[in-house]
């Protein structure tokens, strides 16, 4: 039987890897090194929500939270589903799950982190479960910014609102979305503003429908851009796309991989009385995009 490695874990769901998570992330990694252990993290694949018949939007696919996860500190990332056997463990079973994982010298969890059968298991609770199980209990309080707790749920509201600047400030980055670049109705060529073509991915968390500054992040670099995220309602879209125009940029990004960071909220979608009326619209939106700068 091999032998587990010495590990302090970070517990939670992480979506989005916000400010808060990242104060947790460094805690975690900051008692490891100090005890010689490894930091782990313990989380879901899927969003608890999704079992008790929630339809929650993540704000992270699963590879990018793997990824900002590594990024903030952790040295293992252990992702499960979220099934009716984890949802129905015991909180003491719940340990036992981590103990046959790791060899669990500490856990690190936020102040209203919740585990074991319909969430009876609290922070409190691996508090006092550390003195039966031999391990450290660290509680992260709040992490507060812009005027408020710093929440997975308060930056899907506020980019619901459009407000990106406000979810960036409680990300520590700008709000992203990527894929891969696929073929539409090319009408923004036509209007003489080529775009690139993003399909939402299902599940995934989008800002409030609307023409954002953005930067747009390809093989070549990045560059400053107009994002639409609506139906194009002028060019009769039947469906939700993220198309997004490219200052200052030439070549064929179709078949590409494109990350679209939200800056700015600057219009909601609209239908124009003609397509130049549009086409007018777009410059405008363009300049203004050239002109921006992050405060």
């Amino acid at each position: 039987m091999a032998v587990l490695r010495p590990a302090v874990v970070a517990l939670g769901m992480f979506d989005g890897v916000h400010t808060g998570h990242q104060e947790l992330l460094q805690t975690a990694a900051s008692f490891a090194e100090m005890i010689g252990a490894r930091c782990c993290v313990y989380t879901f694949l899927n969003h608890p929500s999704t079992l008790l018949g929630g339809d929650t939007p993540l704000l992270t696919g699963t590879e990018e939270r793997r990824a900002l996860l590594t990024m903030f500190g952790a040295d293992e990332v252990f992702m499960e589903p979220f099934d009716r056997n984890v949802m129905r463990l015991s909180p003491e079973d719940f340990i036992r799950r981590l103990f046959r994982l790791w060899d669990v010298r500490g856990l690190v969890a936020g102040f209203n982190y919740t585990f074991g059968d319909h969430g009876a298991g609290t922070a409190q609770t691996l508090i006092a479960l550390g003195e039966s199980f031999g391990y450290s209990a660290i509680i992260v309080p709040p992490v507060e910014a812009g005027g408020g707790p710093v929440s997975s749920s308060r930056i899907r509201r506020l980019l619901s609102e459009g407000d990106a600047r406000g979810a960036a400030l409680l990300l520590g980055r700008p709000y992203s979305v990527g894929g891969t670049v696929t073929p539409n109705r090319q009408n923004g060529r036509r209007l003489g503003f080529p775009t690139a073509n993003l399909l939402p991915q299902a599940g995934r968390a989008l800002p409030k429908r609307g023409v954002y500054v953005t930067d747009a992040v390809c093989a070549a670099g990045v560059y400053r851009a107009v994002t639409n995220v609506g139906t194009n309602p002028t060019v009769h879209g039947d469906h939700v796309t993220i198309e997004t125009h490219l200052l200052d940029f030439s070549g064929d990004l179709y078949g590409s991989e494109l990350e679209i960071r939200f800056l700015h909220y600057l219009r909601p979608e609209q239908p124009f009385p003609s397509v130049d009326a549009l086409r007018a619209q777009i410059a405008c939106d363009a300049d203004s995009a050239r002109r921006f700068r992050a405060k």
